[in-house]
């Protein structure tokens, strides 16, 4: 862990409420007033994120608007992880405040108790795309997909689909995927012929057997996100499964990289409350900050990520508009944090044992 000072159709599309849901009922929120800011002086709290491109843009959008505002100071910290979590509320020393997991983790970690529940007359979560949980709440959604530099793949000679992406004949170079069992499985599916709309529940013998046949040409297992970028740059990957917003910040940075923007895996970004932090007012806090429209658009607008709220929707740029996933596009998967809660500890014990067999 490290810390730091400080396509036409998109998501309104059918109002995402066809694959994630609406806002569930009985969740009331309310805007919540802060406490003056000399009540809030020398708090400090932890805010835990994937780091890179990602936990910068938060950093110098949202969490900057909410130190300033409220006079509470952010330390910022980057590789969230379940069993550190589960270890400091175990141990009853909790240093983490707020946390971004993805959603398969956040749902997990409720399960068993590792989280406080959200504060929904702190915390707006009104006009949402998606639903929020008892102990979660979605802020932002990723689509996943295929990277790779143009300089040295041009049209033709690089893979537009898993299929193609499975086809290293074809497509000869050495791939890059994340070392973990979600969105791995839902790729190998995918070239294996399942329709993006028919994954779940996943038939995980098949998406092993289909993974046994890339293995031998992924070149890199990769652990921390912004690895996909750093080594498709540095000439030691030809094609990574990577997310648009890392690419298109990698673009604005001047490094050579292009992504695919059809057959994406659109996944929600979700925050949680480890239980037993000592800073529970400050944490719900600024998890409502994270769901702030002007805050959340300007989030996005950067990244080139895809808001849960309504209103953030509307002040998204016309060029971020234009790149939003249609979730309606048949070749587009949303994917199912309740299947891979249910699921997720028996699958990546098989995973990484596969991964060194």
């Amino acid at each position: 862990m490290t810390t730091r000072s400080k396509r036409g159709e998109g998501l309104t599309r059918r109002d995402f409420a066809k694959t994630a849901g609406i806002l569930g009922a009985g969740v009331v929120a309310a805007p919540y007033v802060l406490r003056g800011r000399e009540a809030w002086a020398q708090e400090t709290i932890v805010y835990v994120s994937y780091g890179g491109s990602t936990q910068e843009a938060e950093e110098d959008i949202i969490v900057a608007a909410f130190m300033k505002e409220t006079g509470i100071n952010v330390v910022n910290a980057s590789g969230p992880d379940l069993a550190k979590i589960k270890a400091q509320v175990q141990t009853g020393n909790v240093e983490w405040d707020l946390v971004t997991l993805i959603g398969s983790q956040a749902v997990a970690a409720g399960r068993e108790g590792l989280l406080e529940k959200l504060d929904y007359s702190i915390i707006d979560a009104s006009d949402m795309y998606m639903p929020v949980l008892e102990f979660t709440a979605p802020w932002y959604a990723y689509g996943g997909g295929i990277a790779y530099d143009p300089q040295r793949h041009a049209a033709g000679k690089f893979p537009t689909n898993w299929p193609e992406f499975w086809d290293a004949e074809r497509f000869p170079g050495r791939r890059g995927l994340r070392s973990r069992p979600d969105e791995n499985l839902e790729m190998a599916l995918m070239a294996d012929g399942v329709p993006a709309k028919e994954l779940y529940p996943l038939d995980v013998d098949r998406a092993f057997a289909s993974l046994d046949r890339i293995k031998p040409h992924v070149a890199k297992w990769i652990p921390e996100t912004p690895q996909t970028i750093t080594l498709l740059q540095q000439n030691e990957i030809d094609f990574v499964f990577t997310y648009s917003g890392r690419v298109e910040a990698a673009q604005r940075q001047g490094v050579s990289v292009n992504f695919v923007y059809e057959n994406n895996i659109v996944t929600p970004s979700y925050l949680c409350v480890p239980k037993g932090t000592k800073h529970l007012k400050a944490a719900m806090t600024l998890a409502n900050y994270f769901l702030r429209p002007d805050l959340q658009a300007g989030f996005c607008n950067r990244m080139g990520y895809s808001p849960v709220k309504r209103a953030a929707t509307d002040l998204l740029t016309p060029e971020v508009r234009a790149k939003q996933p249609n979730l309606d596009a048949p070749g587009t998967a949303v994917t199912d944090i309740e299947w891979w809660a249910d699921n997720f500890v028996e699958v990546n014990q098989r995973f990484k044992e596969w991964m060194i067999s």
